[in-house]
């Protein structure tokens, strides 16, 4: 059985590995509070909504124990599970909310600072995401190391190298003007984009007429309804943008632009990898693990480095040469591998 309340949120991030995970996982029923929204499409026929008219947090935490048999083992994807049910396996994404409570929503950061220890101890195991990740979960919610196995994220399938006149047509629709770099995530604190705007305006780029694109979803409820405010002339923001489009973007960018302040992953790093663009990130959390050697690494927390990073990413040589690299470290990470951890865990 797989908690599929996922199906009923937008296709980013999280979603994104539950999507992915799901697809890999053929056997198992996606129990629901709605129907599947149209871009989990290959999910359909698996998915039966149960519940009544509980939605949310409600329904995970009473609906859909009462929903499966005790001896039913419930697979919770997406960061959270219901407390009754011990016979389960939690996928934790990350423990920002616990660290870094002001980034979140009040009643987001409360919920989760009260359910995640309680979650984590109840339930049979937990799969995360990185390293970075089991050490955090470790020390901050108790739980002992031999209970988290780490199953690292991948690319999807629709991110790689497209080529110019594919990459063009998507530009031209998108009405993207002239060269750029890509910025991608929803919009929160976390994601460092004020910083990241501040520090563009301080590069030859901007001063050149390169832009910088932002691709994201801002106004999330769970972000406290963060926005990016007034952009410089040089910053064009897309808002959602498809998968097609998405990979569009990064075929034709300069470099993907990525400073956040936390990742338990930092899957945007190997799409842009993976599609052929050259990618700049943070040195801190997750992000290292991912990049390996394959990125130009900043202090988030510096507008001064992060210029100096973009400035370092224009420079036509050492870009090709992060290409490369970028290309052959995203096939050390398989959604089928993740997979196989996850029915490991499952079965063990």
């Amino acid at each position: 059985m797989v908690n599929g309340r996922f199906v009923t949120q937008p296709l980013t991030g999280v979603q994104r590995y539950c999507y992915e995970l799901a697809l890999r996982l053929p056997n198992g029923t996606i129990l629901s509070p709605g129907a599947a929204l149209e871009e989990y499409r290959e999910l359909h026929d698996r998915v039966v909504v149960t519940g009544g008219r509980l939605s949310g947090h409600p329904w995970e935490q009473f609906a859909l124990p009462l929903s499966i048999g005790r001896e039913d083992v419930l697979l919770s994807p997406a960061g959270c599970g219901p407390i009754g049910h011990p016979n389960q396996v939690v996928v934790i994404h990350d423990v920002a909310a616990l660290e870094n409570p002001e980034w979140y929503s009040r009643p987001y950061a409360l919920l989760y600072r009260r359910l995640l220890p309680t979650l984590s101890k109840r339930v049979r195991r937990i799969i995360t995401v990185s390293e970075f990740c089991k050490g955090r979960i470790v020390e901050l919610l108790g739980v002992p190391e031999d209970k988290v196995t780490v199953a690292w994220e991948a690319g999807g399938s629709c991110f790689f190298r497209r080529s110019q006149p594919e990459t063009s047509r998507t530009i031209q629709r998108l009405g993207v003007r002239g060269p750029y770099f890509l910025a991608i995530g929803a919009v929160s604190p976390r994601k460092n984009f004020k910083r990241l705007v501040a520090a563009w305006t301080r590069t030859k780029q901007s001063a050149d007429g390169v832009g910088l694109v932002v691709v994201g979803r801002e106004g999330l409820r769970f972000s406290g309804g963060a926005s990016l405010g007034a952009l410089p002339d040089s910053v064009q923001h897309l808002g959602v943008v498809s998968d097609e489009d998405l990979a569009g973007l990064y075929s034709g960018a300069m470099g993907l632009l990525y400073p956040s302040l936390y990742e338990g992953f930092g899957l945007p790093i190997l799409e842009a990898m993976a599609s052929g663009c050259p990618v700049l990130t943070s040195n801190c959390t997750a992000m290292p693990e991912v990049a390996g050697r394959a990125a130009v690494l900043v202090n988030p927390l510096s507008e001064e480095s992060i210029t100096d990073g973009i400035e370092q990413l224009a420079q036509p040589r050492p870009a090709k040469e992060l290409v490369a690299r970028g290309l052959k470290r995203c096939q050390q990470f398989s959604w089928e591998r993740t997979a196989s951890l996850t029915e490991g865990a499952l079965h063990n």
